[in-house]
């Protein structure tokens, strides 16, 4: 029976681990196609958010005129 057991062991750990190595293919590839779903829905809430409102047109503060004091004390270290 031990001598049975010892022959049929391996192969019955090798089923095993082809049964997992397929359900946690066939996980990913739920996952993926979840995740998928997802990001299209937030493309199309982005999308109509841009379309019906627009971004305000941003306004850059102006560059103030003054003096730039350059140092070349920090070659010294």
């Amino acid at each position: 029976m031990k001598r049975l057991l010892n022959s049929v062991l391996p192969f019955i750990l090798i089923g095993i681990a082809i049964v997992a190595f397929a359900f946690g293919i066939m996980l990913l590839a739920y996952l993926f196609f979840f995740g998928a779903i997802i990001g299209f829905i937030l493309f199309i809430f982005h999308w109509l958010k841009q379309k019906f409102f627009p971004p305000k047109a941003v306004s850059h503060p102006e560059k103030k005129a003054g003096r730039i004091i350059d140092s070349d004390e920090w070659r010294k270290l």
